[in-house]
């Protein structure tokens, strides 16, 4: 058994080390000291095993104070003052804590049933023991679990002003629910004979989520210590917990499991993801009426070239752009109605708030991430499933100057988009101005308009440049870049965090435009270079 499971590791860390290679020769400067040979060295391979499993476990650490910090303590924190009300902020912790972890991040999918490639080849294609297989993969994942949010628990608990023993008995609370909610997992397996389907995961995660937030955010969330810190509590979870452990390792049917889940094509392409597939594809996909748009207008025809071509595109993809852009516009209008209204009749009340409106440039940061750069990205997918996916099979479409011409074309139309939308939240801020009476400066209100066009720039600028220099999307329009996913994750915790500055308007505003300029002329400098290399169907 311990040799099986040892010999399933091995398997793991050699394909982990194989993804770890291919992506070490796609960085330009280095991709040549690992040449095609080092996926048959041996004992290379398995000094860089050592290193992937070192990565793959501080990755592990890192995630989970991340995790523990944004998505658990982050919401209250911004609700409650931490030096005020340090009580509430705990409880309001644990409550997100509780729904997230120990509701949704245990029940809401199954690690033994999910299909994985490591199961389909140990188990069915080298008929290795399937309870081995299992306890190498879902045991290993729990035990990882347990190893990397304790520490995490036990620092979150000390920086709130608790107990150590607290974030240790709360790791292994979750690590007894994590046991449980598998067994119940198999428990619904054996009585259905499959899986849970996808809305039950989307339904789990969805009640999690509100349950986690919507309490904490109106200001009353539950007070999880009396119950997660109660002895009988913790011993009856713990007891379940071994319980369903010692069940688990027992459990005699895991190569039936194996069998009807790790099916050819649910391993590859696992039915969640042709969900997902499915859904980016219903995000970009085009109507009757959007082929059927009128090219030949009076504006089309002087055009010729590249920028007819776009200019078609972006045409009959008109209702994908439009759309959510009228819905702001809409919420801008709404807002600039209600504001002035407020103005009007409550000067007193609304003249100090409206002065106040430069320091909210780092939640505008955020806005403008959410609205344009979310815009920027599905136009991106819609370039590349209605256009670029065909013609990319062509040489000639991915010559330099072919690539970099196109690049300039649809740069300028998203920026006119994104730049629109900036445009809008400008004259609702000016008109908040002049209805206000509000004393602010040239000084003071420059800056700021400035920052929300300069953002729409920004927001235009970042998509397209991780489209072209990095080109994430497959022929099933999923992502399979890391750099695009870590430079997406980096631009997101960037905006998130900016809510959290306390620095002068002005001060803020400086920061912004410089950090906007510099990274545009970054980007495009890149683009310039790299693109037309990495801009390709893959």
């Amino acid at each position: 058994m311990i040799k099986t499971v040892l010999q399933v590791f091995r398997v793991q860390s050699a394909m982990s080390c194989n993804r770890f290679l291919f992506w070490l020769k796609k960085l330009p400067l280095i991709r040549r000291l690992f040449p095609d040979r080092l996926y048959a060295a041996s004992t290379a391979k398995q000094r860089l095993m050592a290193v992937v499993e070192v990565l793959k476990l501080l990755y592990a650490f890192c995630g989970k104070f991340v995790y523990l910090f944004l998505f658990c303590a982050g919401p209250s924190i911004l609700f409650f003052q931490l030096e005020e009300e340090g009580a509430l902020t705990w409880a309001g912790m644990l409550h997100s804590l509780f729904f997230l972890s120990f509701f949704a991040g245990c029940f809401a999918a199954s690690e033994i049933l999910s299909p994985t490639l490591i199961k389909y080849t140990c188990v069915r294609q080298m008929g290795m023991s399937a309870r081995a297989c299992v306890a190498a993969t879902a045991g290993r994942s729990q035990v990882l679990t347990l190893v990397t949010f304790t520490p995490a628990l036990i620092v979150v608990a000390v920086i709130f002003g608790q107990s150590w023993w607290q974030g240790v008995v709360l790791s292994l609370e979750l690590a007894a629910c994590r046991c449980l909610a598998e067994r119940f997992h198999l428990w619904l397996f054996a009585r259905r004979g499959k899986a849970l389907g996808n809305w039950y995961v989307i339904g789990v995660i969805i009640l999690a989520l509100a349950a986690a937030y919507v309490p904490v955010f109106a200001g009353f969330p539950l007070e999880m210590d009396r119950f997660l810190f109660n002895g009988a509590v913790a011993v009856v979870l713990l007891l379940g917990g071994v319980w369903a452990a010692v069940s688990l390792i027992r459990y005699p049917r895991y190569r039936e499991i194996i069998v009807k889940t790790c099916r050819p094509e649910t391993v590859s392409f696992s039915a969640a993801k042709q969900s997902a597939a499915k859904a980016a594809f219903r995000d970009v996909e085009m109507k009757d009426s959007d082929l059927a748009a009128d090219s030949a207008g009076e504006k089309l025809r002087r055009l010729k070239g590249y920028e007819y071509l776009n200019a078609v595109f972006f045409r009959r993809h008109r209702r994908l752009l439009n759309k959510p852009v009228k819905y702001v516009l809409l919420a801008v209008a709404a807002a600039a109605a209600v504001g002035t209204a407020a103005c009007l009749i409550f000067p007193q009340m609304a003249r100090p708030l409206v002065e106040e409106l430069p320091a909210v440039l780092p939640v505008c940061v955020f806005l403008m991430y959410l609205i344009c750069n979310t815009l920027g990205q599905r136009i991106c997918k819609a370039m590349f499933y209605n256009c670029d996916i065909s013609l990319l099979r062509f040489g000639w479409y991915r010559q330099r100057k072919v690539v970099l011409r196109n690049f300039t074309i649809r740069l300028l139309r998203v920026c006119a988009v994104n730049l629109l939308v900036a445009l809008s939240l400008c004259a609702l801020v000016v008109l908040l101005v002049i209805a206000s009476g509000a004393r602010l400066g040239p000084l003071e209100l420059i800056p700021f308009l400035l920052c929300l066009l300069f953002l729409a720039v920004f927001f235009s600028v970042h998509p397209l440049f991780l489209y072209y220099v990095f080109q994430p999307y497959t022929t099933q329009l999923s992502v399979k870049n890391p750099f695009f996913v870590a430079l997406n994750w980096v631009v997101y915790m960037v905006c998130y965090l900016c809510i959290q500055i306390r620095q002068p308007p002005a001060y803020f505003a400086l920061i912004v435009l410089s950090a906007t300029v510099a990274y545009c002329a970054v980007a495009l400098v890149l683009v310039w270079k790299r693109a037309p290399k990495t801009f390709r169907v893959k």
